[in-house]
Order: structure tokens, then C-alpha cells, then sequence
């Protein structure tokens, strides 16, 4: 095959379902934070269960908000193995990061690292429902509550997952989702805060506003964090294709892990717990070298030069990037995790030739090991 299988691409409508709306805010003059912002705002807030969603230009940002808004002071516990965008707020806010350590089998913060990091000087704890994998939220929230604590979840990958049957985004006191190409629920660029904290999501409206209620008597310095009329309209044609979009990319993720073991029964994913289910916003093979006698660096490298997109997801771990060096510790599931988790192709989408054609070039792998 000579084409490239991408790490993933966006699930996206033909551009004659979108032309009515993007027509419409053409003709209005209201390009952004306008009707079609809040009609999907209504929606987010209505499918997830919460009172309120707050649309902003970027996960990251909402972060930003969420933090600013709690009147933060003092050290977040935070996981490593994370995207940056997950410690970029922490720092924004003059905040400490405390790095935990995460489980071995699901990738996610483990509790008891948290809880033996705590300190008089921490104030909250940021956790991240990894590849769409919601954390072990109860026992975060226990531990909140025990120190009084504020608990907020990066919950970038996680829109349309659950936990025993609670949607992500009712968690802590305040989730916040990404909505960028890469994720189930799309709106090009953009964000979610989802947040039952009355207070919070009003300074989450006026923060994306430069702090503005509209008198242009700034309360605080916020961010110009809006959502625009355009990528909102892309996100209310997502909202309608989610539940086929989710239940598309589930399937195919579970197609794609039995192909997989039926040319190599010894290989590790990540853990599903059975009461959580997963928006497979990545499929991560565990590549164990003692076990499988190859690392995951030589598997990525040979799916390189067959053309298929793989993705060491997340390496290095953010506590090895040098903005973050100065705050390192030993969190060494996290460095194992990091130096032997490949995500794989996948997308709502993705033609099942596409799948079959990635598993024979492991399968082809696999054979040339055995020959040397």
C-alpha cells in the first residue's frame, strides 16, 4: 500500500450539510459567542447531564479558567504521562505541579500516588481520563473531599465516555473537554467547560470574554477564549453523528485489538474497566520487550517505512520536557508506560481494509523477527 495511513482524521459531514449555517452566520454579521454557540452549549450541557457547558476556543484555555476561577494557591497534583496542555494551565496560574504516578494496566493517576503527595500546600488535584478511559473518579473524589481539595479532570479525549454509568463531565467541579480534529465530538478548534458550579461558570463566560459582561468593565483580566458561530455549527452537525460516530469507532477498536491477538495473543492494551465505557479517542498497544523480545520503538519504526502513522502517545512524559524538568520525580510506572505504549490508527471512519492492511504489515513484522 502505497498511501499513508493516517493516526487518525477528522469525522467530518460533505460540506453541503454545513453551507445553510455557515450561510447564516455569513449574513447575520455575528461570527462569534452568538445563537448557534449557545444552542450547542444547550446540547453538550443536556446530552452529558450537567447544568452548565461553557464553549471556549480551546480545552487549554478552559483550563486556564477553571484554575483562575477556583482562586487556586499553592501545588496541583497533576499526572506526567498526560499532553502538555494539561500542565501549561497549572503553570499559566503560578500554580506548583506535583507530579503522580499512574496504574500500570489503565494508564490513568493512581490514588494512592496522590494521596501520598498531598501537603499542606496542596490545593487540588488535575486528573486526565487518558485515550478516553475515565480516571478512578470516586476515589479521587474521596480524596477531596477528605483533604479539602478542589478536583478538575483534562477531560480532552473523554466526551461520550462513562464511568458506572455516570457520563464524564459530572466529575469534581469542573471537567473539561477538548473538541479539536482528533476527538469523537469535533468543532475543528474549540472546547468544553461542563461544570455544576453556578459561580464557576460564570467567570468560565466572563473569562472567555476578557473578563467582560458586556458593560466593558473588565471584573478580572481574563482571556479572549470564544468560541466562534463557525465552529459551532461544525459542532452541532458532530452532536447529531455522535452516537453513530461512538458506537463506529468502538466497533472498530474492538475489531482491531482481536485481529491484532490473533497474530500475537501476547499483546498488552490498555485496560477497560468493565464498568467504563471508552470514546477509543487512541488504541494503545503495551509493547512489553521482555515479553515480546522487540520494543515499541522498533514496531513504530517499521510501520514508518510501510507507510502507517503510529504515535509514541505520550513521550516523553511531561516531566522530561524541559518547562517542567525542575519539578521531576520518580514516577516509575509513568516512565515505563511512556517508553512502551504505541497508539495505532483510528478514527470513526477508518475503511476496515485500512485495518486489515495495518494488521498484515504487523503480521509481516512479526515474521521477519522470527527469521532473525
Amino acid at each position: 500500500m502505497k498511501k499513508t495511513i493516517p493516526i487518525t482524521r477528522p469525522t467530518l459531514e460533505p460540506y453541503a450539510k454545513y453551507d445553510a449555517m455557515f450561510r447564516r452566520i455569513i449574513e447575520s454579521g455575528m461570527l462569534t459567542n452568538s445563537s448557534l454557540v449557545k444552542e450547542f452549549e444547550r446540547q453538550t450541557a443536556e446530552y452529558l447531564g450537567v447544568k452548565h457547558c461553557v464553549a471556549v476556543s480551546t480545552c487549554t484555555a478552559g483550563l486556564m479558567l477553571v484554575l483562575k476561577g477556583l482562586g487556586l494557591k499553592g501545588e496541583v497534583i497533576i499526572p506526567s504521562f498526560t499532553f502538555t496542555a494539561t500542565g501549561h494551565p497549572v503553570m499559566w496560574n503560578g500554580l506548583t505541579p506535583v507530579f503522580a504516578d499512574i496504574k500500570p494496566d489503565t494508564f490513568e493517576i493512581d490514588p494512592d500516588s496522590v494521596e501520598r503527595l498531598i501537603t499542606k500546600n496542596t490545593c487540588a488535584i488535575l486528573a486526565t481520563h487518558v485515550f478516553g478511559v475515565p480516571c478512578e473518579a470516586p476515589a479521587l473524589q474521596a480524596l477531596a473531599k477528605k483533604h479539602k481539595l478542589k478536583l478538575i479532570f483534562d477531560a480532552a479525549h473523554a466526551f461520550g465516555s462513562s464511568r458506572g454509568g455516570i457520563q464524564a463531565g459530572n466529575f469534581g467541579d469542573a471537567e473539561v473537554f477538548s473538541c479539536s480534529p482528533t476527538k469523537v465530538l469535533t468543532t475543528a478548534e474549540g472546547g468544553i467547560v461542563a461544570t455544576n458550579n453556578d459561580r464557576l461558570a460564570e467567570f468560565c463566560r466572563r473569562g472567555r470574554n476578557y473578563g467582560d459582561d458586556g458593560t466593558f468593565d473588565e471584573a478580572f483580566a481574563g482571556l479572549s477564549a470564544r468560541m466562534s458561530e463557525f465552529h459551532a455549527a461544525i459542532g452541532l452537525r458532530s452532536m447529531k453523528r455522535l452516537s453513530a460516530n461512538l458506537k463506529s469507532r468502538r466497533s472498530r477498536a474492538e475489531y482491531f485489538k482481536k485481529k491484532l491477538l490473533r497474530v500475537e495473543s501476547r499483546l498488552q492494551f490498555q485496560t477497560i474497566p468493565a464498568d467504563v465505557e471508552t470514546t477509543y479517542k487512541d488504541l494503545s498497544l503495551f509493547v512489553d520487550e521482555k515479553t515480546l523480545g522487540y520494543t515499541r520503538d522498533e514496531l513504530h519504526e517499521y510501520f514508518k517505512i510501510n507507510n502507517i502513522s503510529t504515535r509514541k502517545y505520550f513521550h516523553p512524559p511531561l516531566h522530561h520536557h524541559a518547562a517542567y524538568r525542575s519539578y521531576g520525580r520518580p514516577v516509575p510506572v509513568t516512565e515505563l508506560v511512556s517508553s512502551s505504549v504505541l497508539s495505532l490508527p483510528l478514527y470513526s471512519s477508518m475503511p476496515m481494509k485500512d485495518i486489515d492492511h495495518v494488521v498484515k504489515v504487523f503480521s509481516a513484522f512479526i515474521h521477519d523477527r522470527k527469521k532473525t
